[in-house]
């Protein structure tokens, strides 16, 4: 932060000077008209502070212009996630991993969070299934509640799944709190072979 506070305004700049009245005589009113005088003593009109310094608002608008895009890169939330941009990954395991019959999967989701399904409709949120060789479920579709569908209704992006030897495909799927699908851009499929 110390490297933005020469970009930022000039604090008294910021504040409107005290005007004194030239027939006061007090000590207090001539020690607030010396504040103003050194304060702005670069100025031609010692009494008027600066109203508006050009090159410190264009360089204090850039830098707030660049931190602010740079911090709602970083937070920004799943709704304005931009296309292209959104999908579900596989963490583990990778495309033509060889794994034991018990194995621990992990998944993860761009540009929407991850909701438990009991609490309900929630803009840009939804939770992970994963689909045991077939494809993915088209938009819209409710994912079935059978041993080919696997839900992870309370929003696990982590759990440990067993299957039987042989090559099998894993794809995992991502649906809303009623468990309809996002459809194949909210899909990913791999290949596995199980020991």
């Amino acid at each position: 932060m110390s490297s933005l506070a020469a970009f930022a305004p000039a604090s008294a700049a910021l504040r409107a000077p005290r005007r004194v009245a030239a027939s006061s005589s007090s000590t207090s009113a001539r020690r607030q008209s010396n504040v103003v005088v050194k304060a702005f003593a670069n100025n031609n009109d010692a009494e008027t502070p600066p109203l508006f310094n050009t090159r410190r608002a264009v360089l204090g608008a850039a830098v707030g212009a660049a931190m602010s895009a740079a911090l709602g890169a970083a937070t920004a939330g799943p709704a304005n996630a931009k296309d292209g941009k959104n999908g579900v990954y596989w963490v583990f395991p990778r495309d033509g991993a060889t794994v034991p019959k018990s194995f621990t999967v992990k998944m993860g989701v761009k540009g929407f969070e991850l909701s438990p399904a009991a609490d309900g409709f929630k803009e840009g949120t939804g939770h992970h299934h994963i689909v045991v060789d077939g494809a993915a479920v088209e938009k819209g579709d409710v994912i079935p509640f059978d041993a080919t569908h696997i839900h992870f209704g309370k929003a696990q992006s982590e759990a440990t799944i067993e299957l039987a030897p042989g090559p099998h495909t894993l794809t995992l799927q991502f649906a809303n709190h009623n468990h309809a699908s996002y459809g194949k851009k909210f899909s990913n499929t791999i290949n596995i072979k199980v020991e």
